[in-house]
């Protein structure tokens, strides 16, 4: 709340409940998950003013505006992740060939990679202080690497580099990580631990220190188009939050990629979007994996969640290297 006061709270998270449930609706019941996105959009970035009536019957408005950890805002994320996945594929049904279908679809991908990490992150920060998240942490890190594995996989990066032929290349050649063990220990599925307190910590301190690393290199591309997403600094490290939350305004005007300011020629231009790809495939490697580790954690090294991700790393070859 940016007003102070907490004395209706419950009343107005009943009418920001209201929204987002109003939101779900139009995206399961009518079928439209475009309009789901622009109004959960609307949910998180405007402020949000209630009038009250005072017994004394004067007026007292209320200003208030959802924060980006909160329990409405989590829900709003995991639905647009859905939502922009299924307006992906209705998009793409219209015309799969048409290079403005697919952009389109490739900016919404964006969107729903961006949202599923921060997700991932914002209940990652929040298990810190509750154990008990850990089961759905460990289900939005592997959402999250699903997502970004998808949008690496698109033949859109094929449009970005302007008619030039981009050569295949295979990604497994880039999946070691110098600064981590995840994927060594990932091989022998965790097995070889003598206390699991002491892994939790060391293997969940490896994963942040990564993803901290790597995650402001592409958070500007996959937030590009903008909306919500832009007030969003960091959607791993929330230290960008302080006492109150910047205004939407501020991070609209202010909020710029790396190179903004340069004039890329074509072939610059595609070696930053071959760059971003592949940070973008070590990113979705490691979400995978410590989303598997997370499961092992629960339910040990034969989980269908371990299975799953095992699967998906064997596809891209990165299990055989």
């Amino acid at each position: 709340m940016a007003s102070g006061d907490d004395f209706y709270e419950d009343h107005v998270m009943e009418k920001l409940m209201d929204c987002l449930n109003d939101a779900i609706d139009v995206f399961l019941s009518c079928n439209d998950p475009k309009s789901c996105c622009e109004k959960l959009e609307i949910l998180l970035t405007l402020d949000h003013v209630y009038v009250f009536l005072m017994p004394n019957g004067e007026k007292l408005h209320q200003l208030f505006r959802l924060h980006p950890l909160h329990h409405v805002s989590l829900h709003a994320y995991m639905t647009l992740v859905s939502a922009y996945k299924v307006s992906v594929s209705e998009l793409l049904a219209l015309d799969p060939e048409g290079d403005e279908h697919q952009t389109e679809a490739f900016n919404m991908s964006r969107a729903s990679a961006a949202y599923a990490l921060l997700l991932a992150g914002a209940t990652q920060h929040l298990l810190e202080s509750e154990s008990s998240l850990i089961v759905p942490v460990s289900n939005f890190w592997t959402t999250a690497g699903e997502t970004l594995l998808s949008l690496v996989r698109s033949s859109v990066w094929k449009l970005l580099s302007m008619g030039r032929h981009i050569e295949e290349f295979s990604f497994s050649s880039y999946q070691i990580c110098g600064k981590c063990s995840l994927l060594d220990r990932f091989r022998y599925k965790f097995a070889d631990c003598h206390d699991e307190n002491a892994e939790f910590v060391d293997v969940t301190s490896q994963f942040l220190s990564c993803v901290t690393d790597t995650t402001p290199k592409i958070w500007y591309f996959l937030t590009e188009e903008g909306g919500y997403l832009k007030v969003v600094e960091d959607p791993i490290n929330f230290r960008w939050l302080g006492s109150r939350m910047p205004s939407f305004s501020h991070f609209a005007t202010h909020a710029t990629s790396p190179s903004a300011d340069k004039t890329d020629s074509g072939l610059e231009a595609e070696d930053n979007h071959n760059e971003i790809r592949v940070k973008l495939f070590l990113l979705c490697i490691h979400c995978l994996i410590y989303g598997a580790f997370l499961s092992n954690v629960c339910f040990g090294p034969n989980s269908p969640l371990m299975s799953k991700v095992e699967s998906l790393l064997s596809v891209e070859g990165i299990l055989n290297s």
